[in-house]
């Protein structure tokens, strides 16, 4: 009997790309819990302050990772309702424990863990795609989003402004990049210019964010195995496992 194996295709699958994202996520919130302790109570010629901004920097590859699998997650999900639905919940499952390890009390409203900029994000880019429907069917406002004129800048723009509004991590030019991501999907050129744009904007401190770009860039097209709900798990828990450790040390 003639069997069936899938090709493997050169690059990094989602699933791939997600794990490097949870594992530079992971990195980034030990160095603020537990490092930075450490470091602010020691010699300034520890090291800890050096390793503290090392694992800081390793940490800026998750968001571009993120925003750019929302935008195929967008694409290929059977259920985008419940897609939003799920980052919303788990946004407001993590804010305590996002909370407690950037801001050390229970809630903080200076600012809110990136589900929220996500979730705006997602809520931006099927705005976005609404516009471009209407676009082919002759609608004044859909046929300027599909020239990718002022009215798209203006609605990407709306979302970025909401998740300022809600303090989320990342906030305006977050949401901007997953829009830049989602606008330019099918012309990697225009996509790659945004994509330097918007991120180089975040600031000094957010340049190794830059370094993502090549990962998201070996995508490869295939979705990978699944992890289900654990890639959602993963952020309230490291979390809470980050602060009990906090409180031990």
């Amino acid at each position: 009997m003639e069997g069936h194996s899938r090709k493997r295709v050169p690059g990094l699958t989602g699933t791939g790309l997600k794990v490097i994202a949870m594992v530079s996520m992971a990195v980034d919130h030990t160095a603020v819990a537990l490092v930075w302790p450490a470091a602010s109570a020691g010699p300034a010629e520890s090291g800890l302050y050096f390793l503290y901004w090392v694992m800081r920097a390793a940490g800026r590859l998750a968001f571009p990772i993120y925003g750019f699998l929302l935008v195929q997650g967008f694409i290929h999900t059977s259920s985008r309702k419940r897609y939003l639905g799920r980052l919303c919940v788990f946004a407001l499952i993590s804010e305590v424990p996002f909370d407690l390890i950037i801001a050390g009390r229970v809630f903080d409203p200076g600012v809110q863990n990136v589900f929220f900029t996500l979730a705006a994000a997602m809520g931006t880019i099927w705005a976005l795609e609404r516009m471009e429907e209407r676009g082919h069917t002759g609608d004044t406002a859909g046929t300027l989003a599909e020239k990718g004129s002022f009215a798209w800048l203006l609605a990407a723009a709306a979302g970025g402004l909401a998740a300022w509004l809600l303090r989320g991590d990342y906030g305006f030019l977050g949401v901007m990049f997953a829009a830049v991501v989602w606008r330019f999907r099918g012309e990697p050129e225009k996509r790659l210019a945004g994509e330097l744009v918007s991120l180089g904007l975040l600031g000094v401190g957010n340049l190794p964010c830059l370094l993502a770009i090549p990962l998201t860039e070996k995508y490869n097209g295939q979705r990978g195995p699944r992890l289900g709900l654990w890639a959602y798990w993963f952020y309230p828990l490291h979390l809470l496992v980050l602060k009990g450790l906090q409180m031990v040390i």
